[in-house]
């Protein structure tokens, strides 16, 4: 609640009150853990103004989320800052009866009572004769009612061109990401968006055909939202893999790579913003996101398959242009050997959930200035499905040992 308050106590400051004077700021976390922020607005037909409640319940829908977790208001006023009786019912629109809405006032006082409490009688679609609406359901709640508490363990992120491998799977049930509210909508051929749950020699897995990617301008909360979603889930080891170029010259076209770390070039962090502690910390370790364990493990694997398994750093850019021949000769000095615009939010959202990590790479090409001809998403897809066929052995052949990781 405490980060919920000073982001309210933030806004409230930029509230725009000429006539009452009467600054209120709100601040509420959504079911995904974003936090939408608004402040009253007024104009020259006070009091048909706008309250900050629906600032921050607009610019909540506006971002595709319909269901609330926690609310702060705070007032001008000594007294806790309640809702108004209107903003009472267009929050209980969208939070359940025991959503805690916490009101504070500027002296430091602070209330905190229920929607229920605060909303008794509310006024919805039976006081109209109309039928009930159920609340929106999250991805969290659609896959608990599909599989109880038999969710796979071990999940698998398949990237571009690597989406095959959720069809070897036996006894699955697809599910398109836009059936899982708050998932990425993938825009990008080669990322077909669906959460494939099934086994693989009697190992349960969830495979999740497509990602999103930070080109794609639709943000990291989506991200949040399915690692999360995973990790509530009970979900303890995730493979992560992609389709990279490659800095390190001894690493050919076609080759598997195990990611060993990584630099995030990306401009951004999907942990920005507030924390959730019950989820993890707000400063989470990283010197070891790609478990050494697991990475042994994948190396013993492919040895055993007679796969020549590369290893490197991999350095995530935003793109979608690919890199110049500058950028990817000061990559090389900085120590990285593959280069992709993926795998780094989830890898850091999986260890701040506490998810055990390993990163495969299917290398599709040298990096630009060092390929010899001009690069395209054409030649990803094409070498990664050529690729594909050994990463898919691979997994197969690892696979029950990665699940005894996974406990």
């Amino acid at each position: 609640m405490k980060d919920l308050l000073e982001r309210a106590r933030a806004v409230q400051a930029r509230a725009y009150v000429p006539y009452s004077k009467f600054q209120v700021g709100c601040a509420l976390r959504s079911a995904s853990g974003a936090v939408f922020v608004g402040a009253n607005v007024e104009n020259a037909s006070y009091p048909q103004g706008l309250c900050a409640e629906r600032s921050a319940v607009a610019a909540m829908v506006a971002a595709g989320e319909q269901r609330i977790a926690e609310v702060v208001v705070i007032g001008s006023g000594n007294a806790p800052c309640s809702p108004c009786g209107g903003c009472r019912q267009l929050l209980s629109e969208f939070a359940p009866p025991q959503t805690p809405i916490h009101m504070a006032g500027a002296d430091g006082g602070l209330a905190t009572s229920t929607m229920g409490e605060l909303l008794p009688m509310a006024f919805g679609p039976l006081a109209l004769g109309g039928e009930p609406v159920e609340r929106p359901a999250t991805a969290r709640d659609v896959l608990e009612a599909r599989f109880g508490a038999d969710f796979p363990e071990l999940a698998i992120v398949l990237g571009s061109g690597l989406g095959g491998f959720a069809d070897k799977l036996e006894d699955a049930t697809a599910i398109p990401y836009g059936e899982l509210p708050g998932f990425p909508t993938p825009s990008i051929e080669g990322h077909a968006g669906r959460l494939v749950v099934g086994r693989i020699d009697a190992v349960p897995i969830a495979c999740l055909q497509g990602r999103l990617h930070v080109y794609e301008g639709q943000g990291t909360g989506s991200l949040a939202t399915m690692i999360r979603t995973l990790a509530a889930l009970g979900t303890k080891l995730l493979v992560l893999t992609n389709a990279s170029g490659a800095i390190d010259p001894a690493i050919p076209p076609g080759a598997i790579a195990v990611i060993t770390d990584h630099v995030n070039m990306l401009g951004t962090n999907p942990l920005t913003g507030p924390n959730d502690d019950s989820i993890g910390p707000r400063f989470p370790d990283m010197t070891e996101v790609y478990d050494p364990a697991l990475r042994q493990l994948i190396e013993a694997s492919g040895e055993a398959l007679g796969l020549d398994l590369a290893q490197g750093v991999y350095l995530a850019t935003p793109g979608p242009s690919f890199e110049t021949p500058a950028e990817i000769r000061a990559f090389r000095a900085m120590g990285a050997g593959l280069v992709g615009m993926s795998t780094v939010p989830e890898a850091i959202l999986a260890r701040h959930a506490g998810i055990k990590v390993l990163g495969l790479s299917i290398v599709t090409n040298r990096a630009a200035g060092l390929a010899g001809h001009p690069l395209s998403h054409a030649e990803t897809l094409a070498v990664a499905g050529k690729a594909a066929g050994d990463l898919e052995r691979l997994l197969a052949h690892s696979i029950k040992e990665l699940a005894r990781h996974a406990t």
